[in-house]
């Protein structure tokens, strides 16, 4: 793995757990089909980019790529499920094992020259679904402060959301061969 690809992959967790944690602040005002949601929509992305990265990683052995990635995926949608409902923990276990399925899938099935691309793709996803959640999280938020006030407009953040996207690809290759 390369430098460029653990910077991605920390990138990937930091906005993920901070829209589990904004989530997980908010599960009190949310309903259930919110936090069903936000569980699933979490569990799917991590999912999809840690099954595409095993796919990858391990392109002779499909069986370990879809244990690892359906494993993680599911024990993420459970863990952020046990905030909301039992509904949510269902939602999120089926979500991230279908996600990392079928991560691991496309994974495996690509050729090396288009894994830099895919890897991009999916991290693109997951942190415009973390972006998502945030937006939806910050309209029960009581105390307004800079950093909300920014976050509350789609004009500022998707731009700085495209910039980062694409400097981070700008590192390429993630993949060494």
């Amino acid at each position: 793995m390369s430098n460029s690809l653990i910077l991605l992959s920390f990138l990937l967790f930091v906005f993920s757990a901070g829209a589990g944690i904004s989530a997980f602040i908010v599960r009190k005002k949310v309903s259930k089909m919110h936090g069903m949601l936000f569980t699933m929509s979490i569990a799917m992305g991590i999912g999809l980019f840690i099954g595409t990265l095993m796919g990858i990683l391990f392109q002779s052995n499909m069986f370990l790529a879809t244990v690892i990635g359906m494993g993680v995926g599911s024990i993420i949608g459970i863990v952020i499920g046990i905030c909301f409902s039992f509904l949510a923990v269902f939602e999120g276990f089926l979500s991230g094992i279908m996600a990392g399925m079928m991560g691991a899938m496309l994974g495996v099935m690509l050729k090396p020259a288009d894994w830099d691309r895919i890897i991009m793709i999916m991290f693109t996803i997951v942190v415009f679904i973390s972006l998502m959640i945030l937006f939806e999280v910050i309209t029960y938020v009581k105390k307004q402060n800079l950093l909300i006030s920014i976050l509350q407009k789609p004009y500022l953040v998707g731009p700085i959301f495209f910039l980062l996207c694409y400097i981070l690809f700008l590192q390429a290759p993630f993949f060494k061969g």
